[in-house]
């Protein structure tokens, strides 16, 4: 038995070391004959009215011979494609109407396998699935790339929709959005309000959503509502706060109450004898019909005691009417003279308002003057150190070599904007993915300080970074990764720790200087107009740093200046 186990194992290796050859060699030849489409799996969303790229790749990135490439929108049919390319150019004749002049493919692209299609101004029916279907004479194959279209509309208003008999009715309207977008009504404590609102979508022409949620506020509930609309899928929030008077919170009014008793009063009167005149006409009417005396005669003694009867109802009903009357212009002399009391005590707390202002005014005047004493004898130290820290000037450049392709370094070295993508090559000092400069030779030692021209551009960062920071791929811009940087961002001003924290600045500097003590283990960022100081870093250098500067998203060039004595 042992001796048969044997001989089996032997044959499948055998076996094995002849069939394993010949699978691994119909594994190439149809890799290579062959190709495969694919994307990523997860939905593309687009904002309204923007661009958006559906991508698709082609595996391995070289076409095949007589390569064509639909794009298809899924509800319509395979001979009506979005896109089509074939023979090597674009054929546009069988294109839907409604795409025409929004899409294009990467052309320049295409031969490295990169069958994107770039569709413009997204529309609401834009949304929903694209086959990228490609085809060559030999294999065919294809993947689904699903596409959201979503929008976040206008800043809703608030108005007041009408009064109840309790409060008032408040309505929030914005429109242009996309999709459905939830409403939550908070009070000014920050509370989802108890209420529910009455919320009504509607759709215009280009499938946009205008909303209108009313909501019924009780009069002793809070005076301050916030409407928040949030677009779920860009996670954008947009909202509107009001702050409503108690004057607009109807009061019952005592002259009113009398009023409208009087109105009711008289309106019974009036229905009263109209009842009357009816009952006593079809009296007469009998009375006239009647073929016996003594019948007229009971007829006539009911008249005259119905008669006397609606005299004494009538004479209620003056005294009544007399009574209300001067009930309500006793309520009316009572909140006048309440009015008049309110008025006496608002004019009172004016005064006390006006007195408690005054003296604030006072105690700010002398507080200005103190810290303007104490300014002007700190004036001499100030500008003393500053003209220690402008001594040790340094002589800056920037290495065009570490730029990234989308930068443009000024010859002397002294400046650098953004722009178009230049034709560099890709050493291994360049940033390859993100717009980032260094400066020349960097430092090992010593104190060095030098300064940015920031002017008033919104994006921009500088300071220095490790001479071992990721230079490919997209780094973190952070003192953990080797970059002590201060930057605008917009309004706000920050500082590259991990947090990314804002810094307060009273006013925007023009230039920035940058001082650098090694030894010390600092770097320092002051405002060098006004030789403000804005924030220190305490920092641990791995090895040679150099200066760095990002200068933003517009073409405004960041420049090196020269550091004023």
């Amino acid at each position: 038995m042992h001796h048969i186990m044997e001989v089996l194992k032997m044959d499948f290796r055998i076996f094995k070391s002849s069939l394993l050859p010949l699978v691994l060699l119909w594994f190439i030849c149809d890799t290579v004959a062959g190709f495969v489409v694919t994307a990523p799996p997860d939905p593309v969303v687009a904002v309204f009215g923007g661009d958006v790229v559906l991508d698709c790749q082609l595996v391995p990135a070289k076409p095949p011979q007589e390569m064509e490439i639909r794009w298809i929108y899924m509800p319509l049919t395979y001979s009506a494609p979005v896109h089509l390319y074939k023979d090597g150019q674009e054929d546009l004749t069988l294109q839907p109407l409604g795409y025409r002049g929004r899409t294009e493919l990467f052309l320049d692209n295409v031969a490295q396998g990169n069958l994107s299609l770039k569709l413009k101004s997204v529309q609401v029916s834009d949304r929903g699935q694209y086959k990228c279907f490609v085809a060559s004479a030999a294999k065919h194959d294809e993947i689904i790339v699903t596409l959201n279209v979503s929008g976040t509309g206008r800043r809703p208003w608030i108005e007041m929709d009408s009064y109840t008999s309790n409060g008032v009715r408040l309505g929030c309207r914005s429109d242009h959005w996309f999709p459905e977008p939830p409403i939550l009504w908070v009070n000014g404590k920050g509370e989802k309000v108890a209420a529910q609102p009455e919320t009504r979508y509607q759709s215009d022409l280009q499938g946009l959503i205008s909303v209108h949620s009313i909501i019924e506020i009780p009069k002793d509930s809070g005076n301050e509502y916030t409407c928040v609309i949030n677009n779920n899928l860009l996670k954008e929030t947009k909202e509107a706060r009001i702050q409503i008077a108690d004057a607009f919170f109807p009061r019952a009014s005592g002259w009113m109450v009398a009023f409208w008793i009087l109105f009711f009063l008289m309106l019974g009167a009036v229905c009263f004898a109209l009842v009357l005149f009816r009952k006593l006409h079809n009296n007469i009417q009998a009375l006239k019909t009647s073929s016996s005396l003594l019948v007229n005669n009971r007829l006539c003694q009911e008249i005259v005691d119905e008669k006397m009867e609606r005299n004494v109802e009538r004479e209620q009903l003056q005294k009544e009417i007399e009574k209300a009357e001067h009930v309500g212009k006793s309520e009316c002399e009572a909140l006048q003279m309440e009015f008049e009391k309110e008025k006496l005590a608002i004019k009172e707390e004016h005064e006390i308002f006006k007195t408690d202002v005054d003296k604030d005014k006072e105690a700010a005047a002398a507080k200005y003057q103190k810290l303007y004493t104490e300014l002007e004898q700190w004036r001499p130290l100030v500008q003393s150190e500053w003209k220690r820290i402008a001594g040790y000037a340094a002589a800056v450049k920037m290495d065009a070599l570490t730029a990234n392709a989308n930068l443009t370094v000024s010859p002397d070295g002294q400046a650098v904007k953004g722009g178009e993508t230049l034709p560099v090559p890709d050493n291994p000092e360049r940033f390859d993915s993100v717009p980032y400069v260094l400066g020349v030779g960097g430092f090992t030692e010593g104190t060095h300080y030098w300064e940015v021209q920031v002017a008033d551009k919104n994006y921009w960062d500088v300071g220095i970074a490790n001479g071992s920071v990721q230079r490919k791929g997209m780094p973190n811009l952070s003192s953990d990764a080797g970059f002590w940087t201060i930057g605008r961002d917009g309004k706000a001003y920050g500082i590259s720790d991990p947090k990314r924290s804002h810094i307060a600045v009273t006013d925007n500097p023009q230039k920035i200087g940058v001082l650098l003590q090694l030894e010390a283990r600092r770097v320092s960022f002051y405002n060098a107009d006004s030789m403000f100081h804005l924030y220190t870093f305490k920092a641990n250098f791995s090895d040679k740093v150099y200066p760095f500067f990002w200068p933003g998203w517009d073409d405004a060039p960041l420049t090196i200046c020269p550091v004023r004595n």
